[in-house]
């Protein structure tokens, strides 16, 4: 989990799948939820 003010992610293994889990939120700003979302899934794709 990491914490930035106006946004924050987690990223955790899922319990029931083969699979990660992305979870990204930020405060009224959907432009850089989309953002930071876009980025994270590039970064763990990658």
């Amino acid at each position: 989990s990491a914490d930035f003010g106006d946004w924050r992610f987690n990223v955790r293994s899922s319990n029931t799948e083969p699979l990660l889990r992305l979870n990204v939120e930020a405060r009224g700003d959907a432009a850089l939820l989309q953002a930071r979302t876009d980025e994270l899934t590039r970064l763990i794709e990658a």
